[in-house]
This record gives C-alpha cells, structure tokens and sequence, in this order.
C-alpha cells in the first residue's frame, strides 16, 4: 500500500539523511523544504515529504529519529 510521508524536524542533518534514504529506498515525489519566520529569517524547521510503500524501511526509521508529524510539536 502506498503511504504520503509529511513530517518535520529542526535537524538539518537528519532531514538530510531521512531525504537520501527515501531516494535511494525508490520513494517518488520527494521534496525536502525549509520554512522561515518572515520577520527575522530565522529557521524554523524542514518539511520532508514523500510516496512510498509502507514497508519501506527509511519510513520505520522516521519514529525513532527528530522528527514530528506536526511541526507545533516541535
């Protein structure tokens, strides 16, 4: 079964890593963002997100890193 990924973290290096194991896993539609406060153009966080089959092992590997399914969680 196919599944979205859409979660969030402050980590620059694990987004970064959670986005070459989702390439190199066959995942598709992967985009890496960041967002920004508007005034002071501070980070705020990176949005992964991406499709793949539910079995894939780089999405397992999401519940034991940074990352958050709401970036309020943050």
């Amino acid at each position: 079964m196919q599944v979205r990924v859409d979660v969030y973290t402050k980590d620059m290096d694990a987004a970064l890593e959670a986005y070459q194991k989702a390439i190199n896993a066959g995942a598709h539609d992967v985009a890496l963002n960041s967002n920004h406060d508007y005034d002071s153009k501070e980070l705020e966080y990176f949005n992964l997100m991406y499709n793949g089959d539910h079995s894939m092992q780089c999405i397992s590997e999401l519940d034991e890193g940074p990352f958050k399914s709401d970036y309020s969680d943050l």
